[in-house]
């Protein structure tokens, strides 16, 4: 059910807030003098279900009647602030779509990882580098090799269900190198060719 759920994860979300949305709207309208405690949860469910209009002209007719003050502002604040970590998080939940024939995500990360690798080796080596640019494509090369050797291995153990943290922990190793080689070519190569 959770690998459907991480798929379907907009689905779910939309299904959960309709629930919800269901839910608020099915609450009981607060009568004049009800206490402030229900009055606010009514509030508070519509606001955050989205239906501000049912939250604020309810607020209106129970200030009508009886309450002191403004709590409708006070509203306002509390759900632009238990709203705002939620819209910030929102980019941050975007879905990774494994290669095909990838064993894990981690699998298909490392693969990705050696494909940019061997893109930044093919330009670099149609560019007119430095001296120093040109060592940094030799151990450009050289990390990319170790990684891709330690990429199989770690696929090997995987696919034959062996025990692979330790080729998991050498692969990571490999990789972070392959990262730096990538940086340090890309820091040396002109100016246009950086991206």
């Amino acid at each position: 059910m959770f690998p459907f759920v991480l798929q379907h994860q907009f689905g779910f979300a939309v299904a959960i807030y309709w629930v919800f949305s269901a839910a608020a709207s099915s609450m009981p309208d607060p009568k004049p003098g009800d206490a402030g405690g229900y009055v606010w949860l009514y509030r508070f469910v519509h606001t955050m279900a989205g239906n501000l209009t049912t939250a604020l002209s309810t607020a209106a007719r129970y200030r009508a009647c009886a309450s002191p003050g403004n709590r409708a502002a006070g509203l306002k604040v509390i759900a632009v602030a238990l709203l705002a970590p939620l819209l910030l998080a929102t980019p941050a939940c975007a879905h990774y779509a494994m290669h095909p024939g990838a064993l894990n995500p981690s699998d298909s990360a490392a693969y990705d990882l050696l494909l940019i690798a061997q893109g930044v080796i093919d330009q670099a080596r149609t560019d007119q580098l430095s001296a120093g640019g040109q060592d940094d494509l030799d151990t450009l090369i050289k990390t990319y090799n170790v990684a891709r050797a330690s990429w199989l291995t770690y696929r090997d153990a995987v696919s034959t269900n062996a025990p692979s943290d330790q080729y998991a922990q050498q692969l990571t190793t490999n990789l972070t190198d392959l990262t730096n080689a990538i940086k340090a070519i890309r820091q040396s190569a002109p100016t246009e060719v950086k991206q």
